[in-house]
């Protein structure tokens, strides 16, 4: 029996080196699941996001699919293989695009956002019919098999394309999208009438593509820049680093803590832990999960939050065995009483992803992503693969209590949570007073309550790292003289102040390309130094609505789930009012410290309120179990709390060192998300320990009363 295990435990310890050698070398000729074969988003890689609207109201599905063609065969054009683009989500109306490694993305915003040309040309390049005589392309079929485009020209078209065939009979007749030849099919015979067929070896999808590009050529529409992006190459590369660097100290901290803490728990979980790593990178690299720099830290931050399961599970453990049951009974007892908590607590932080996937952009997306691809893996290595290292170990022959409960039983102190609420409620109220103050103090300045970014007031950000040699005046000068903007913002930024922060008003190409030339002759800097942003004020709008409606979606789900699965509506609105003090608190964060305000600002609000629920969900379900067990409310509520309180506490911290790691090693960009991540963080575990359950006691007597 013992060998057995022995050699269960070393299969378990193979297939951790497995999968990171997997996570690192990936298997076969493609390297599948390696680390190095993760999509990286454009702010890791560097390149161009830009998202064209049409300026037609309504425009139908197959105009908006010519257009998509006609931008992807542009793409094509310039060689950019790993360039996309699609329709922007619901927005049937909108075109992304994201070209990663681009080095000038100006000249692709020019190049491929205008309206294509159409030709039919010879062989000698002579144009012999215009594509804006083409009225229809479709994609048809002449039998099995056998797919082809069909044309159909206007009057003047018909004649033009029946002059055009007689000259190019027995040649190909050349169809050009600008410069680039889309096909050129060999003329059979002389076309007239205005109809005629493009026919050749093609499927299904090559056809419907072909009549796309060739429809493309007479849009009716142009294409304006609603919403523009750039990141130079070498920030990308830096933020990539950084965050890699950073994940890999939080992960090691985490590690860490858990085996001096946990001992022989702490084993199993470092061993589940290197698991779930593995997995989630190899998951990330399979499925094709485009990687952002938010994704990166919803990775890290998923880490910490993995610790949070095994933390229950073995606090579970150790009451058991200081109960005085086995150690085999106390880790099944442990593993199935802390189970409901586990789901719940996470399957409320999955509709926050939900909603984030839903509301989300870009980056926010994939934020979203990461963290519920995490979440559910650390799920099932928390459940399935600590529970199978634990009864291994046991099964060896390490028995002994004390290994599992770290020495002599300390008895739990029942600390007078509901005797000091109403001091609890008042810490909590002069807290988000102060915010509100600062608020007021702000705008009074003239500088308004927050500090918004480009995302949500419209315009253009420009990032650039200059180094020592700079000064805002001078900076600000060459705005304006450039831009016309006679109040610019400039702000430096980062620990070092070493680059630089410029909002102006909303810049067409040619005046951000005169921007970025004139700071390059100033100051001697490249183009990869640059990172621009430019919003117009229709996506600036769309962001705060989403932004507001996100909060409360998630809100009322939350109240509906838990109150649901606890069958008590106190309980569901005890834990929303926690949420609300905790994204209060979280918002006026932002107004003290003036982190910019911006499309991450949800992705911080919703990941707190999905952590902070997750803590309340726990003590609640302590609640519950307890109930029969104590005699009032009071007595319910100190003891549940006290329990549940070293769980809360660990969880916290080791999230916390984490997104520490994120704050201490990152890059500017997620210093600014993971600050009111920490903050977060720590009011949450306030409001868990010590809000919501004294809520849910005064709803409870008011209802008595």
């Amino acid at each position: 029996m013992k060998a057995k295990n022995v050699l269960i435990l070393l299969l378990i310890l193979a297939v951790a080196a497995g999968l990171g050698a997997v996570a690192y070398f990936g298997v076969g000729n493609n390297n599948a699941g390696a680390a190095k074969n993760i999509k990286q988003g454009l702010d890791l890689k560097g390149g161009v996001y830009i998202v064209y609207e049409a300026d037609k109201q309504n425009p139908t599905e197959e105009e908006m699919s010519a257009a998509v063609s006609m931008i992807q065969t542009r793409l094509e054009y310039f060689n950019w293989t790993e360039a996309e683009a699609s329709i922007e989500g619901d927005m049937q109306n909108r075109i992304r695009v994201q070209i990663p490694g681009v080095d000038d993305a100006q000249t692709a915003v020019d190049d491929i956002g205008s309206t294509a040309h159409l030709t039919f040309c010879d062989s000698e390049g002579n144009v012999l019919v215009d594509g804006s005589n083409v009225k229809d392309a479709q994609p048809a079929s002449s039998g099995v098999d056998q797919y082809l485009v069909s044309l159909e020209f206007d009057s003047e078209g018909a004649k033009a394309f029946a002059d055009a065939t007689e000259k190019c009979l027995g040649q190909p007749l050349y169809i050009m999208m600008d410069d680039m030849v889309v096909s050129a099919p060999t003329v059979q015979s002389v076309i007239t009438g205005g109809q005629a067929q493009i026919t050749g070896n093609f499927t299904i999808d090559e056809v419907t593509s072909l009549a796309n590009r060739i429809r493309s050529g007479s849009l009716p529409f142009n294409l304006n820049v609603i919403d523009y992006s750039e990141v130079g190459a070498r920030l990308g590369a830096d933020s990539l680093r950084t965050s890699l660097f950073a994940g890999m100290i939080g992960i090691f901290l985490v590690l860490v803590f858990m085996l001096l803490f946990y001992r022989i728990l702490g084993v199993a979980a470092d061993i589940a832990l290197t698991i779930y790593t593995g997995i989630v990178v190899i998951f990330l690299s399979i499925f094709g999960i485009t990687l952002t720099l938010p994704g990166m830290a919803g990775i890290v931050l998923s880490i910490g939050m993995a610790v949070d399961a095994n933390v229950i599970i073995f606090e579970r453990i150790k009451e058991e065995v200081n109960s005085g049951k086995t150690v085999k009974t106390s880790i099944k007892n442990g593993f199935s009483r802390a189970l409901p908590a586990i789901l719940d607590g996470n399957i409320t932080t999955l509709i926050a992803c939900v909603v984030l996937w839903w509301l989300g952009t870009g980056p926010v997306k994939g934020f979203a992503q990461t963290l519920s691809l995490g979440i559910i893996v650390s799920m099932f290595t928390a459940i399935f693969v600590t529970r199978l290292i634990l009864n291994t170990l046991l099964n060896i022959g390490l028995k002994n209590p004390s290994f599992y409960t770290g020495g002599k039983k300390k008895e739990t102190k029942v600390l007078p949570i509901v005797k000091n609420r109403f001091a609890f409620f008042g810490i909590a109220a002069l807290v988000i007073i102060a915010s509100f103050v600062f608020m007021g103090i702000n705008s009074s300045k003239g500088i308004g309550a927050f500090n918004y970014d480009v995302q949500f007031t419209g315009g253009t950000a420009v990032d650039v790292e200059i180094g020592d040699t700079f000064n805002n005046d001078d900076i600000a000068a060459i705005v304006t003289e450039v831009t016309g903007d006679p109040s610019p913002t400039v702000q430096k930024v980062g620990t070092e102040g070493k680059a630089v922060t410029i909002k102006t008003k909303s810049l067409d190409t040619e005046t951000r390309n005169s921007l970025r030339d004139a700071i390059m002759k100033k100051y001697s800097i490249t183009a990869d130094s640059f990172s621009i942003q430019d919003v117009s004020g229709t996506v600036s709008s769309e962001m705060q609505r989403a932004s507001i409606l996100s909060v409360v979606i998630s809100c009322i789900a939350m109240l509906i789930y838990v109150t649901l699965r606890f069958r008590d509506f106190k309980t569901g609105s005890s834990a929303v009012i926690a949420l609300v003090h905790d994204a209060l608190i979280v918002i006026g964060c932002y107004a003290i410290v003036r982190i910019p305000m911006n499309t991450t600002f949800i992705a911080v609000i919703l990941t707190i309120l999905g952590y902070s629920i997750n803590a309340s969900i726990v003590v609640f379900d302590r609640v519950r179990e307890n109930a029969r067990r104590y005699k009032t409310k009071e007595e319910l509520v100190n003891n549940s709390v006290s329990q549940t309180l070293k769980r809360s506490l660990f969880t916290s911290f080791t999230t916390f060192l984490t997104v520490l790691s994120l704050y201490i090693f990152g890059v500017e960009d997620i210093k600014e998300f993971a600050l009111p991540i920490m903050v977060g963080i720590i009011c949450g575990t306030y409001s868990s320990v010590l809000i919501a359950c004294n809520v849910w006691y005064t709803f409870s007597n008011f209802k008595k009363k």
